[in-house]
């Protein structure tokens, strides 16, 4: 009853350690350039890592450029 526990144990902890290191990985593969295009859009506008607008339209959720005359 032991070895079965064990086995139960290893099998299990394998499973759960396969979803940690691959749910990571796959995460900052679908969204890494999202973020660091985010990233540097607040880096260069100054807007302090701050979300985005969120609106209506397209003209309330567009990106918080600076612009200077």
């Amino acid at each position: 009853m032991t070895l079965e526990y064990v086995l139960l144990l290893v099998i299990g902890g394998a499973l759960f350690m396969t979803t940690l290191m691959s749910a990571p990985k796959k995460a900052f593969d679908q969204g890494g350039m999202r973020l660091a295009a985010r990233v540097e859009t607040q880096i260069a506008t100054g807007t302090g890592f701050k979300p985005y607008p969120v609106g209506r339209d397209d003209e309330e959720k567009r990106v918080p450029w600076v612009q200077e005359r």
